[in-house]
């Protein structure tokens, strides 16, 4: 727990995460938000059984210290009154009796002692178990974190892109009606340009025709003359 209000202390500073939080309302993370919740509630959960598990680990090895300082104690007696039965012969099937209940006592205790320590080396293990998931846990959730700012970073530099090239787009129609407009200028022009061609090739072609009838007319006024003058040279 401490752990994890240092890192989020360090975070509550970060530049990023300032702008992580501001920008995350207009986010549409929902997915996102519910997987990691929902990881964040297996992290609690896993550290509860963590905590208990613990305890249960703790309260076991005070028993196991109890149960060992209780044998050693039966040991003791046990010892103890094997020695007063040398001495003292009327004692022996009182203290026979004695010691088979605490042979019996020691027994058990063992027995315990022998259950207790397999259920200590379970807890232990399922300990390490829940210590290595919690930590997988941490690990996976700090990389999500990290993913889901990186892919925050991105919208907000494909947004700034977008409007660029908005503005750009907007740019590029102006020129194009501008061109648009230029074009229907000269396309105007050139049909000016084209009828008035026209109207002058219709001239050429009307003054050519004119001009070869001309020089039709004058070829044939010039064809006698010259057949007159021929016959006045050949009388003289």
């Amino acid at each position: 727990m401490q752990r994890n209000c240092a890192a989020y202390l360090k975070l509550k500073n970060w530049q990023w995460w300032r702008l992580f939080t501001k920008v995350k309302p207009l986010l549409q993370v929902t997915r996102q938000d519910e997987e990691i919740q929902a990881r964040e509630e297996e992290l609690l959960k896993a550290r509860g059984s963590q905590a208990r598990l613990e305890q249960e680990f703790s309260e076991l090895q005070r028993k196991h210290q109890q149960v060992q300082e209780e044998k050693a104690v039966l040991a003791e007696q046990l010892q103890a009154e094997t020695e007063l039965f040398a001495e003292a012969e009327e004692m022996r099937v009182r203290l026979s009796a004695r010691k088979q209940e605490l042979e019996e006592v020691l027994s058990e205790l063992e027995t315990r002692l022998e259950e207790e320590e397999e259920r200590g080396a379970q807890l232990a293990s399922e300990r390490k178990r829940l210590q290595q998931h919690v930590q997988d846990l941490e690990e996976q959730l700090e990389e999500e974190e990290a993913a889901r700012q990186r892919l925050q970073l991105d919208k907000v530099s494909l947004e700034s892109r977008m409007k660029s090239l908005e503005t750009e787009t907007v740019t590029l129609q102006d020129q194009r009606d501008r061109l648009s407009k230029e074009k229907k200028q000269v396309e105007d022009r050139l049909g000016e340009v084209s009828a008035r061609l026209g109207e002058e090739e219709e001239k050429v072609k009307t003054l050519t025709k004119l001009r070869n009838r001309q020089e039709a007319v004058i070829a044939d006024m010039e064809g006698p003359a010259d057949a007159g003058e021929g016959e006045a040279n050949a009388g003289g």
